[in-house]
Formats: structure tokens, C-alpha cells, sequence
């Protein structure tokens, strides 16, 4: 949320306001700064429950504190695959495919992939970013795997998002001197 606040304020500090904007303009950008405000973290932790690791290694041991929840999961036979390809879904796990064989399963990847951003969460947590090699496919994946397809960033269209602050600081500014004059 501040990062959008920064990012807007910045546009609008340099001048890049042009357009017809109207006071409903802006209603999305702040209703989604309201919402990350109010977002709980889950303060999820992936950790290794395996006893021999746990005793041989004291520094991967770690504390239970009272309302800590300890969830191990079934592991799922599927892989998944979500993100930008043309049918996110799960796939049955087959240990000959790779990463391109689910995607192309999934129907390929969508206009907007970015093909250098694909990555896979393995079910420990672990997240790795897939490298397409002409002699070696990576990491294995192994069955409960997702793979993640990013949607092709692009930088903020200064210019929109500029007609959608505008009216936010016109108000604010007007707000404030209406606060001005009553106090005086």
C-alpha cells in the first residue's frame, strides 16, 4: 500500500496529469490501498519436521509457542499449474515430463506469460525459478508441485495512473483548506 501511495505521489509530483479525470477515477486505486492495508499476514514457515535432521542439526530445530499450529498435509500425486497459461489446472504427476510438458498440457502459455519468469514451489515451499537449458531441465519436479507462470510486467502507464491521483490530492488539498478557514 505505500508503495502505491509513493508511486502515485511520484507521478503526480512530476507533472504527468493530463485528461479528463472525475472523482469516481480513483474509487479502485484507494479501495485497493484500503484492502492491502487491511490484510493479516499468515506468518506461514515451512520447516523440516524430519527428527534425524532435527537432532543433527540444532539449528533447524525450532519452538512451538502456544496458538502455533503444526499442519502436514497429505502429499498430493499431481502437479498444478496456474498463472498465465490458457487452462490453469492439476495434472496426475508423471515422472518422464518437466516443466514445459505440464505447461503445454495446461494448453501453453497466454499472450501475456513471461516466459523468463516461470517458477516452481516444490511442497516443502521451497520456490525456484525454472530455467529452459538445451541440456538439462533443472530440478526434477516431484509430485505435489505447483508451477507458477508470471504475468509479463509492464510499467505503470504514468499518464493513467496520474488522471486517477489527481483528483485525490484536488480533494485533499481543497479539504484542507476548507479545515484552514473553519479554524480561523
Amino acid at each position: 500500500a505505500d508503495e502505491l501511495e509513493k508511486t502515485l505521489i511520484s507521478i503526480v509530483s512530476n507533472g504527468d496529469v493530463t485528461g479528463q479525470v472525475t472523482e469516481f477515477t480513483y474509487v479502485p486505486i484507494t479501495q485497493l490501498i484500503k484492502k492491502l492495508r487491511e490484510i493479516e499476514p499468515l506468518g506461514r514457515q515451512v520447516v523440516n519436521v524430519d527428527e534425524l535432521s532435527l537432532k543433527s542439526d540444532p539449528y533447524t530445530n525450532f519452538e512451538l509457542r502456544d496458538g502455533d499450529v503444526l499442519h502436514v498435509p497429505k502429499r498430493p500425486y499431481s502437479v498444478a499449474v496456474v498463472g498465465e497459461v490458457l487452462n490453469s489446472t492439476t495434472h496426475g504427476f508423471n515422472a518422464e515430463w518437466g516443466v514445459g510438458d505440464y505447461i503445454d498440457s495446461s494448453g501453453g502459455l497466454t499472450d501475456q506469460a513471461d516466459k523468463e519468469k516461470i517458477f516452481v514451489i516444490s511442497p516443502n515451499g521451497k520456490t525456484a525459478i525454472y530455467k529452459n537449458r538445451l541440456f538439462s531441465s533443472g530440478e526434477p519436479l516431484i509430485p505435489g508441485s505447483t508451477v507458477v507462470v508470471s504475468r509479463e510486467s509492464r510499467p505503470l502507464d504514468g499518464i493513467k495512473l496520474t488522471q486517477i491521483i489527481t483528483p485525490i490530492l484536488a480533494d485533499l488539498a481543497t479539504s484542507a483548506a476548507a479545515i484552514a478557514a473553519i479554524t480561523d
